[in-house]
């Protein structure tokens, strides 16, 4: 255990942030170099508890800094910063964090690929719920639209990747266990080498469609809602009137997080799961397009009826056995677009709704509107209005048995802003 407080920590950000800078302009003098910025401002309204209504100010800012003019050699840094935001409807951040999201480079060699820092590799297939992806997992409902990415978890990783034709090859990947942070004791605690990961995945094509498979022992979470223990899957990705694509997963032996060891298909099978998903677009007049996507994710051996929501939060309660996401996006003469998503519990009879506005005013600039509505009742993972019940900290938790803040976003928000890059 490694004593650090909050404030070293963020004195710590602060000097790899300026480490940063100072590179940039190193590596500038010495090869060719593209910066792009990135910022997104926005004013919410939205509703707490009990009725309470809040308007708030919040945002992101990122920085990416990466190599150009080597085919063989490729370099990025990338920095992001989230100023103090609290609704949770559109917000990523309850107070300042400076966060490294990525710091890497990809090395071409005459035989073989490699990829070493702290980046994203793609595994499987699938936009909001990829079964595919045992790296980072991409099964939690829980989702915020309003960003201008979703799913774009990062970690340490070294991967290598071999061709094996024209359009195959064998990628490798290595993974360090992460460093936890303990809010409670302000403490870093950094974890053992049981906890590192790492696998193996074959890509390939096959009559126009692309197909892989993969297995990686997962040793500790990169995600809240992980599954760790051995992680075969299987993928696929092609076209058939519409793009098609989907995937299937699940996670056997032992998961320390879970407090369980899946030594029977009784426990395996709960971790059995199915993504799959349709993707078209639509020409629909001189440059207007209607996109239409459809996923849905399966858990067939999950709950297939509605759970009190204060044991879904604790994770007593599992997963439920379908969850989908619709979206339609229609793209006016590229300058308006406007689209409706949502990610639909069926089982509980529950939905995020999440309408979006949008004007290409300028080159880069974009001025935006935002409606999220939950529907649902008040136990349903997504409730219009939770006051009645809303959930206590769960055991074991700093705060536990207490109420969690009037402030938090309770069913309703509404949210103006603009997004800039350049």
């Amino acid at each position: 255990m490694i004593s650090n407080t909050v404030l070293g920590l963020r004195r710590l950000l602060s000097g790899v942030f300026m480490v940063i800078l100072g590179l940039a302009g190193v590596v500038s003098s010495f090869a060719e170099t593209e910066v792009r910025m990135n910022l997104e401002l926005y004013n919410s309204v939205y509703r707490g508890r009990n009725d309470n209504w809040y308007y708030t100010g919040s945002g992101k800012a990122d920085m990416r800094i990466g190599s150009t003019g080597n085919r063989n050699m490729r370099a990025e840094v990338a920095v992001e910063f989230y100023p103090v935001d609290l609704s949770g409807g559109s917000s990523v951040a309850a107070v300042p964090a400076l966060n490294l999201k990525r710091l890497w480079f990809k090395a071409n060699f005459p035989s073989w690929r490699l990829t070493a820092g702290k980046t994203k590799v793609a595994w499987g297939n699938g936009f909001v719920f990829n079964s595919g992806d045992v790296l980072f997992g991409s099964l939690s409902p829980y989702l915020d639209f309003t960003q201008s990415t979703i799913r774009d978890d990062t970690a340490f990783l070294t991967a290598f990747n071999i061709p094996t034709g024209d359009f195959s090859y064998i990628e490798g990947v290595l993974l360090p266990p992460s460093i936890l942070y303990d809010s409670g004791s302000s403490s870093l605690e950094v974890q053992t080498i049981d906890k590192t990961s790492g696998g193996l995945r074959f890509f390939g094509r096959v009559g126009g469609w692309r197909l892989e498979t993969g297995y990686l022992y997962k040793g500790d979470a990169k995600v809240a809602t992980d599954l760790l223990g051995h992680r075969p899957y299987f993928s696929f990705h092609g076209h058939a009137g519409v793009d098609l694509y989907g995937a299937v997963s699940l996670a056997a032996g032992r998961d320390g997080d879970a407090g369980v060891n899946r030594d029977s298909w009784d426990e395996i099978s709960k971790t059995v799961n199915f993504s799959f998903g349709a993707f078209h677009q639509l020409q629909t007049g001189y440059d207007s397009t209607l996109t239409i996507r459809l996923e849905t994710l399966v858990m067939p051996w999950q709950n297939w009826s509605a759970q009190k929501y204060q044991e879904v939060i604790d994770g007593d309660a599992g997963y439920y056995g379908i969850m989908i996401y619709p979206e339609i996006t229609w793209m006016m003469r590229s300058t308006w677009y406007t689209s409706v998503q949502s990610v639909i519990s069926p089982v509980d009879a529950s939905a995020q709704i999440t309408t979006t506005f949008g004007w290409h005013v300028f080159q880069g600039f974009t001025l935006l509107g935002f409606v999220v509505v939950n529907a649902g009742d008040e136990q349903s993972l997504f409730a219009y209005d939770r006051s009645g019940a809303w959930p206590l900290y769960p055991v074991g938790h700093p705060d536990e048995g207490i109420n969690w803040a009037d402030y938090e976003f309770n069913g309703v928000n509404i949210t103006l802003g603009a997004r800039y890059s350049y």
